[in-house]
C-alpha cells in the first residue's frame, strides 16, 4: 500500500529482491495542476510498469472490499506513505500483520510530516523505521531501525529521496526476517513520542521578522516542494534556497540590501541577514536569484513582504 513517490524506490526493490506483491493498493487518482486533469499516483504507474495489479478503493476499509483482501488471503500488508488508516479487520488479516515503513526514529516524529519536521527542527540526524501497524498512529513495536545523518545542503527533497533508499533497503530485511521466523519487535517508549502536524497553507508562509535560522529552517523543511512562500511586488514566490549571513543592517527585515552577481539577493533579517540563492516565481521553474533579478530589475529598498 503506497501513494507518492516516497514508496517508489521501496515497490522496485521488493521485485528485484523475489519480494513481487500481489496487489498495489494505492490512493485514487486526483485532479491536479491549472487544468484539474485526473493524475496517476506515482504507486500505481510504477506497479503497471512492473505488471502488478493496481486497486485504489475511496476507502481501504469498505466490507466490499474487503472480502477482495480476504481472497488473497495474504501473508503481510507493507505500507510506505499510503495516506490512509486500517481498521482492525486489515491489521488482523495478514499472517504476519501490517508493517510500515515511517521516515524518522521512531518514536521521534510520529505522524504524517516527519521529515519536514526535522528539518523544521534543524536535526543532524534522522532516519527510518520498520514497525508493526497497532490501532494508535505510529505507535506499533519497532522491527528494524537504522539512523543517517543530515548534510547541511539537505533540504526535503534530498532527504525524501535518501530515507526512500534507505527504508527500501529495510524493507527488504523486515521482510527477509519474516521469511526466517527471526523476527523480534522491540516496544516504543510513549514517553519519549514527539509529533509532526499536518502541514497547512498558512505553515509555509515566510514571517520575515522571525528569526533568520527559524526562516531558513522553514525553506529547508519545504523545499523544493511545496515550497515556503513570501510575496514581491505584490506576487507571491516560492523561496527555495537561503544562506545566513553576518548581520549588517538595521533595515526593516525583508529589505533588499543588495544583489550580489551570480551569488543572490541579500535581504534584512532578525540575528542574521539573509541571501536568497534560489526562488520560483508564480508559474514559472526554480531558478538562481541572480537569474531572477534579471528579468526583474530589482531595487535597492524594495521588500519581500510576507507570503500569503
Amino acid at each position: 500500500m503506497g501513494t507518492p513517490e516516497f514508496g517508489v524506490p521501496c515497490l522496485d526493490l521488493m521485485v528485484k529482491s523475489g519480494y513481487k506483491p500481489v496487489l498495489c493498493i494505492s490512493q485514487p487518482d486526483r485532479p491536479k495542476g491549472r487544468k484539474k486533469l485526473l493524475q496517476p499516483t506515482p504507486i500505481k504507474i510504477k506497479a503497471e510498469e512492473l505488471g502488478i495489479k493496481v486497486a485504489q478503493p475511496e476507502d481501504v476499509n469498505d466490507p466490499i472490499f474487503l472480502e477482495e483482501l480476504e481472497k488473497l488471503n495474504p501473508d503481510v500488508i507493507v505500507t510506505v506513505a499510503y495516506g490512509g488508516y486500517l481498521k482492525k479487520k486489515i491489521r488482523k488479516l495478514p499472517k504476519y500483520g501490517c508493517l510500515n515503513l515511517h521516515p524518522s526514529l521512531l518514536p521521534l516524529y510520529r505522524g504524517s510530516a516527519p521529515i519536514n519536521f526535522t528539518l523544521f527542527n534543524n536535526d543532524t540526524k534522522t532516519g527510518v523505521t520498520i514497525f508493526k501497524i497497532v490501532a494508535k498512529m505510529d505507535a506499533g513495536p519497532i522491527l528494524l531501525q537504522s539512523e543517517t545523518e543530515i548534510l547541511p545542503e539537505d533540504n526535503f527533497t534530498s532527504l525524501s529521496e535518501k530515507l526512500s533508499i534507505q527504508g527500501a533497503k529495510e524493507t527488504i530485511k523486515a521482510l527477509q526476517l519474516l521469511e526466517l521466523g527471526e523476527v523480534k519487535y522491540l516496544e516504543q517508549d510513549h514517553n519519549l513520542a514527539t509529533f509532526s502536524n499536518k502541514i497547512f497553507k498558512e505553515d509555509m508562509f515566510i514571517d520575515w521578522s522571525k528569526p533568520a535560522s527559524e526562516i531558513r529552517n522553514l525553506i529547508r523543511g519545504l523545499a523544493e516542494y511545496p515550497a515556503a512562500t513570501a510575496a514581491f511586488r505584490g506576487k507571491r514566490i516560492k523561496i527555495i534556497e537561503v544562506e545566513l549571513k553576518e548581520k549588517n543592517s538595521n533595515s526593516p527585515f525583508g529589505t533588499i540590501l543588495e544583489v550580489i552577481k551570480n551569488m543572490g539577493i541579500l535581504v534584512a533579517g532578525n540575528e542574521n541577514d539573509i541571501l536568497i540563492k534560489k526562488v520560483q516565481p508564480a508559474g514559472k521553474k526554480i531558478m538562481s536569484a541572480h537569474a531572477f533579478n534579471l528579468g526583474a530589475r530589482i531595487n535597492i529598498g524594495e521588500t519581500f513582504e510576507n507570503g500569503f
